[in-house]
């Protein structure tokens, strides 16, 4: 049973695949308020909203929920978790303008993939807030977990392994975490605090993670799959190699995330030959999909944010970026492809 005392956090977006996640894992140590689209009410109080954490049953996520449009300071919220999908300029925004004039503005946590969101969600603040913008702390969260939608015995759950792991550090604003270190620590979450300066590095290593299986998945096949095939796991390895020399030519470095040695792997990847790489490509992939819970990332839809950054990346530095570019544009035609087999259907 939460007390009076416990951290009131609003999740925007609960009913999405990583906003269930932090809703349901979060609210076993804290106050929370799940926040869902207007649309989306009917169908969750028929159904509800469902989770599967790994050698689980399906458990149902119960918290209050209310629609977008309801939203106000009356929760007074410590944290609002923000979990929408890329851009986030609008989300920020529309909620942050709803409780403009809170005594105490909360804190915004960001968890999106890609490289541009702590940026858009600070221009937001500023257009709604003016100088109160500089209140609110921006919190950037690097996620670990791969998480799935799946149906079970008629469900549709979103499923993920345990522990849930993730980065996290101030994009702006004042740098003491204490309050989300406490959240993270109570609800069992193996969270990581990187210093604000590194930031940057945090975001382009999990950039890094992010871009491994998607060249696979624009084939339309798993990474597991992919990796043994040559020519797929030849262009998965090419994409990571091409991507560690635009990181490099932004002065940007890798760090370790909890339970990834990610400096030594971004460093094997750039000095070990593709012709060596290929010989190992099945184990390799292996590993991967083990160490993803075999699951699939399935946010194709998110590839601007991924292949995408990277090309945007590489023109800032005048490096050439064609096998992203490659990726990107396959990817996107087999995205279009299946929305508009979605809308025939």
């Amino acid at each position: 049973m939460k007390d009076n005392n416990s951290i009131r956090v609003a999740v925007v977006g609960a009913a999405g695949r990583t906003g269930r996640m932090f809703a349901f894992e979060l609210a076993k140590s804290a106050n929370v308020l799940g926040v869902v689209r207007k649309e989306e009410i009917e169908t969750i109080g028929k159904q509800g909203l469902w989770v599967r954490r790994e050698g689980e049953e399906p458990k149902q996520l119960r918290i209050k929920l209310i629609s977008e449009d309801r939203f106000s300071y009356s929760f007074l919220p410590q944290v609002v978790f923000l979990t929408t999908k890329n851009p986030v300029g609008s989300a920020v925004g529309y909620y942050y303008q709803k409780i403009k004039n809170m005594e105490k503005l909360p804190c915004l946590v960001l968890s999106q993939n890609g490289l541009s969101a702590g940026k858009e969600a600070k221009e937001a603040l500023e257009r709604v807030l003016g100088e109160r913008a500089k209140e609110v702390q921006v919190v950037r969260v690097s996620l670990l977990n791969p998480v799935e939608k799946e149906e079970i015995g008629g469900r549709q759950c979103v499923a993920y392994f345990l522990p849930v792991r993730l980065s996290f550090g101030v994009f702006s604003g004042k740098k003491d975490v204490g309050l989300l270190s406490s959240l993270f620590k109570k609800a069992g979450i193996k969270a990581k605090e990187v210093e604000p300066a590194r930031v940057p590095d945090m975001e382009v290593s999990k950039l890094f993670l992010n871009l491994i299986g998607i060249p696979s998945v624009s084939w339309g096949v798993s990474l597991k799959k992919g990796f043994e095939e040559k020519r797929i796991a030849e262009e998965e390895f090419l994409c990571l190699k091409e991507y560690i020399r635009v990181v490099k030519a932004v002065g940007r470095d890798f760090i370790n995330l909890p339970g990834i040695p990610l400096k030594l792997l971004a460093f094997l990847l750039d000095k070990l030959p593709l012709s060596f790489l290929l010989l190992f490509r099945k184990k390799i992939g292996s590993i991967v999909s083990q160490a993803r819970g075999e699951k699939e990332k399935g946010n194709l839809d998110e590839v601007d944010y991924y292949q995408g950054e990277v090309v945007r990346l590489g023109k800032r530095a005048g490096i050439p970026t064609p096998i992203q570019e490659r990726i990107l544009k396959r990817a996107r035609q087999r995205l279009n492809h299946f929305r508009v087999g979605c809308r025939s259907g």
